[in-house]
């Protein structure tokens, strides 16, 4: 009867070390139920509805994919993110009445929109508009030192060699954003406002700026226009990965 009983004893203890396995390799998890406490969830309405204009998109939900630390994209019905509060706001796929909050710690961004442009039916003009990528990163103005906050992506990925974002901020009670551009990947690295200028953005581009000034050039591309810069970080990263 011992060796059943031992047999059983290892198998529960191998479950429970899995299971403590999988919580630990899971912080997204642990911060999200503590963001969800009666108590967290009061103070977050709480705060969140005395500054109703620091939502992005004015507060509406939009259908998007919350990206989890483990990798997952979540299709969600709705989602709107709050820069004061760096919190995700999700509608319930099941209950829409119902909402449930992400901390920007406990994941590696969202997208707001549509997946694709396209029209919305046979006939109509009108577009479903394009995806908008968010992604948590660590970014620095002036002296106040690094924090993470949640940056739109503007180059075509988000992992390459340069990255350009917008990042919203809150100034005095209402919302503006910062360019912002630095190395892509690893994410660790901090992302620092970008003066809109030739020399800046060539720059960043370093051991590659004479090659990104002859594309620019040749594409008429204006260093004074973020979705143009854009254009040449894309163009940047494409070239330093090919070679």
């Amino acid at each position: 009867m011992k060796t059943p009983l031992l047999t059983l004893l290892v198998f529960g203890l191998s479950l429970a070390a899995r299971a403590q396995a999988g919580r630990a390799a899971d912080p997204g998890r642990a911060l999200y139920r503590e963001a969800n406490t009666p108590a967290a969830v009061h103070h977050l309405r709480a705060e969140t509805s005395l500054h109703e204009s620091e939502y992005l998109n004015k507060g509406a939900y939009e259908v998007g994919y919350l990206r989890l630390l483990d990798g997952r994209r979540v299709l969600l019905p709705g989602l709107r993110y709050h820069v004061g509060q760096r919190v995700v706001q999700v509608q319930d796929s099941m209950q829409v009445d119902s909402t449930h909050y992400w901390p920007l710690a406990a994941v590696r961004g969202f997208d707001l929109g549509a997946e694709d442009e396209a029209p919305l039916s046979a006939g109509q003009g009108a577009l479903v508009p394009a995806v908008r990528r968010y992604r948590a990163r660590l970014v620095q103005e002036g002296k106040l030192g690094t924090r993470r906050e949640a940056v739109e992506v503007l180059t075509s990925i988000d992992s390459g060699p340069l990255l350009l974002a917008w990042l919203p901020t809150v100034a005095e009670g209402s919302l503006s954003q910062v360019l912002v551009a630095g190395i892509g990947t690893p994410v660790t690295e901090v992302l620092r406002p970008l003066e809109l200028t030739q020399p800046a953005v060539l720059h960043l581009c370093s051991s590659r700026a004479d090659e990104v000034r002859s594309f620019a050039a040749s594409r008429h591309l204006r260093y004074d226009q973020p979705t143009e810069v854009a254009k040449m970080l894309d163009y940047y990263n494409r070239i330093a990965v090919a070679k």
